[in-house]
């Protein structure tokens, strides 16, 4: 229960930075929500070493998160506005990607289905590179991706595919695993 809190507390923290002060008491929209997820998988994931600019002996969370996008952009404007308001333990930046060229240069990678033309291929190329593949896609959660973003009566709720996860040599803090709907070994 109190690491649960604890994320809960880290999700809505993420969720003011990506709010302007002048936000009112509305809903969330799903898109800021799931910009503040992926900042929480950032802080909450620690990559192997010489992954990704990592520089340290041992597996630790980097100062540094490079979050890239695969397919359409859905999120408007809430990944740019994590990445100006970042504080704290983790920088975000930002990438675009019009193809997979690029993907083993992330630590992250956020991936909308429609772009892709085989996405399972497209993640068999990725299962051992130190990427954290994450999607709201049932169908490219099940065909491989770590971690799936899911709305689950009006509540958005995460699976975590941790088997994935340790192939890749990532490892996703416990902290996570609790308040995961569901985490597949």
């Amino acid at each position: 229960m109190k690491h649960s809190l604890l994320f809960l507390s880290s999700v809505t923290m993420a969720i003011f930075l990506l709010l302007s002060p002048s936000a009112n008491a509305e809903l969330v929209p799903e898109y800021q929500m799931k910009a503040a997820y992926l900042y929480n998988f950032a802080t909450l994931t620690t990559w192997p070493v010489g992954s990704n600019h990592s520089s340290d002996k041992k597996l630790q969370t980097q100062n540094s998160v490079k979050i890239c996008v695969l397919g359409n952009d859905s999120f408007g404007g809430a990944l740019q506005q994590l990445t100006k308001n970042s504080s704290g333990s983790v920088q975000i930046t930002l990438s675009y990607l019009a193809d997979m060229n690029n993907a083993q240069d992330c630590q992250i990678l956020f991936i909308e289905v429609s772009a892709l033309d085989n996405p399972a291929e497209m993640l068999r190329k990725l299962e051992k590179m130190p990427v954290l593949t994450v999607t709201d896609n049932l169908d490219l959660f099940n065909a491989g991706a770590m971690i799936g973003l899911f709305l689950d009566n009006k509540r958005l709720a995460f699976d975590v595919n941790y088997a994935q996860a340790k192939n890749a040599q990532l490892s996703i803090s416990s902290k996570l695993l609790r308040v995961a709907r569901k985490v597949t070994q």
